[in-house]
């Protein structure tokens, strides 16, 4: 059955939901494990949560370095297909897997180099600190995985399959669910694990990700398989998915970096608030892990139309993308505001403290969700018109200013400092993107 939509005709609103709601489950199956995964290892103790919190960046910044040929691939392998021209296709693809597996080599050797100091760096104790080293030394000796699937990902969607990925994912997630209380705690003939464990079910379920990826594109002629099944090492494609790409890259490694910077500023204050963060932001991906997938589909959408020279259709497209993500945001925003006590008692029953300061950050980060969601599903937008920069820039400004805000504000009021700066600079992001889109499109149409 061919899960191919066709993105350059028929009513954009129609099919913007149709390829986007696979990517957003996807998300909320993401999201979902998430809330599980942090579920189980907040059993452990805040102690725990707070060392794989910090652990959990080098998901992160893996996830940076993998937007370089994820974007780029994804930008021109759209625009070529939406051109008619499949040859071209073929070969972007393949160059951006070689580009994906290169980096995936060298950042796993990065990462195994740099563990100790890295972890040591935020002087969370003992404990948090083997719990973050467990973690972070087996995502290490698995992160090609985290490489090879996004790219998968990203050529189906990117021709217009968003079903596929979504399936194949959706059983990775559900085996990470499954194996995640087997191998922290040691069910079964299984030993007790801990936070290792939480990382080798992460490994596994991605590791199957990637094979039966691997077996679905074998098993039917077409363009990914073609793509797949010879090295064809172009030098300047690599050189132009790379420039494409490294926008986006540099975005969301600094965002990663910013944030270590922050949590290195929650930490002075105790374990806590850093577990809060933690725990925060799993239910913060409620808007910005659906926005980000639904981007995936945007990008293709406009991309695609953006290659077969249709500016009338691009303008819609945008629009409705724009409906869509700020849908996603307000609801995003109600959730986390009117249950954020009860939320929080879900991760940490009992413990006082942390529902209260847990609470009043979901209070803080809930009001800007929907200029959040906003700014991702337009950097998707941006990105479908070649033009990853303005976003990137965009990024880069306004996650740069949390740091003086939060230095400002901490005195004053504390961590709450912290969280006030994301919040604030999320909304600013919002509005500034809104306004860049706007006189974009219009010098668009006009041209």
């Amino acid at each position: 059955m061919n899960r191919k939509i066709d993105l350059l005709h028929g009513n954009i609103r129609h099919t913007l939901m149709k390829l986007s709601l696979p990517l957003a489950l996807t998300a909320f199956i993401q999201i979902t494990y998430g809330f599980v995964d942090t579920i189980w290892i907040a059993r452990l103790g805040t102690k725990a949560v707070a060392g794989v919190g910090i652990a959990g960046f080098i998901f992160w910044i893996g996830n940076s370095l993998v937007l370089i040929p994820k974007v780029g691939m994804g930008v021109y392998a759209s625009q070529a297909f939406g051109s008619q021209k499949e040859e071209e296709t073929v070969m972007i693809i393949n160059n951006g897997f070689i580009q994906a597996v290169i980096m995936g080599l060298f950042f796993t050797t990065f990462c195994l180099i740099v563990k100790n100091i890295f972890i040591e760096f935020y002087n969370l104790g003992l404990e948090a600190e083997m719990a973050a080293k467990d973690y972070f030394f087996v995502v290490s000796l698995g992160m090609i995985f985290f490489f090879v699937g996004p790219m998968f990902t990203q050529a189906f969607t990117s021709l217009g399959d968003s079903f596929t990925p979504f399936v194949i994912n959706a059983v990775g997630l559900v085996i990470n669910m499954v194996l995640d209380p087997i191998l922290i705690f040691g069910l079964g003939p299984f030993p007790h694990m801990g936070a290792k464990g939480a990382a080798l079910a992460t490994v596994l379920s991605q590791f199957v990700v990637v094979l039966v990826y691997f077996f679905v594109v074998i098993s039917k002629d077409g363009i990914i398989k073609s793509a797949i099944s010879y090295i064809d090492y172009r030098e300047n494609w690599q050189l132009e998915i790379f420039k494409l790409g490294l926008p986006a890259a540099l975005l969301s490694g600094f965002h990663a970096s910013i944030s270590m910077v922050l949590n290195r500023f929650m930490s002075a204050f105790g374990p806590t608030p850093v577990a809060v963060c933690a725990i925060g932001s799993q239910l913060e991906s409620i808007s910005w892990n659906t926005t980000e997938g639904i981007q995936v589909g945007i990008q293709a959408l406009v991309a695609q139309n953006y290659g077969a020279e249709d500016k009338k259709r691009v303008k819609e497209s945008i629009k409705e993308s724009f409906r869509l993500v700020a849908i996603i945001g307000i609801i995003a925003t109600l959730v986390l505001i009117i249950f954020r006590h009860k939320l929080f008692e879900i991760f940490t029953p009992g413990d006082l403290e942390a529902i209260k300061l847990g609470a009043n950050y979901l209070l803080i980060l809930g009001l800007s969700q929907a200029f959040m969601s906003i700014e991702i599903g337009l950097a998707g937008c941006f990105n479908g018109m070649s033009d990853t920069k303005t976003p990137a820039i965009l990024g880069v400004v306004n996650n740069l200013l949390r740091v003086p805000i939060a230095i400002v504000l901490m005195p004053f009021v504390g961590v709450y400092g912290v969280w006030i700066a994301m919040s604030a600079t999320s909304i600013m992001k919002g509005l500034v993107a809104m306004t860049l889109i706007y006189k974009k499109v219009k010098k668009y149409m006009l041209a």
